[in-house]
């Protein structure tokens, strides 16, 4: 299976683009790059997923239910506890983060990525919990991601540390002094 991923520098151009139109879109993006997410899970989080600085989520498919901090983070762009702590503040108790199908959340998505120069074959909201899997392998333990992202088999998350014979020959002779 090949995965379809994003580089951080295209998921801040996403990001910067959808805060440009939308303070709701900017934020369910973020969120959903951020946990991992499916635009199904996202489009279905209201303020009761979110309490003293943690996220709660329901994983769809079969995955674990996940609790999380909401990052802070230097970049502005990815200072997610401040973005989402001040979002909040303009929604009622019990009221949906972004009220959307996961069909529109997918057009807005495909529409900031059009604007952000992303190509076609990976402008789907998706590619959100590709992108936050593959920039965080090699950074966290495997079993760890598997955890992040609510895999409830290693297998579902062995998909996004797979390699060629070449780079694992690389590996090894580095790994070798050779």
């Amino acid at each position: 299976m090949s995965i379809k991923s994003i580089t951080e520098e295209q998921i801040l151009s996403v990001l910067s683009a959808a805060r440009k139109h939308s303070e709701r879109d900017y934020v369910a993006i973020l969120v959903t790059y951020m946990h991992g997410l499916r635009a199904t899970e996202t489009c279905s989080l209201t303020t009761n997923n979110f309490a003293d600085g943690f996220i709660t989520v329901a994983r769809l498919k079969g995955s674990l239910k996940t609790t999380h901090p909401l990052f802070s983070h230097a970049n502005p762009l990815l200072d997610e506890r401040t973005a989402v702590t001040d979002y909040l503040k303009t929604l009622h108790k019990g009221q949906r983060l972004c009220p959307m199908t996961r069909q529109h959340f997918h057009r807005l998505f495909k529409t900031y990525c059009a604007e952000a120069g992303v190509p076609a074959h990976c402008s789907f909201p998706h590619v959100c919990k590709h992108a936050r899997a593959t920039h965080l392998v090699g950074k966290i333990q495997i079993n760890e991601l598997q955890q992040f992202l609510g895999h409830a088999s290693l297998s579902s998350t062995g998909a996004y540390v797979r390699t060629t014979d070449q780079q694992a020959c690389n590996a090894v002779a580095i790994a070798m002094g050779a």
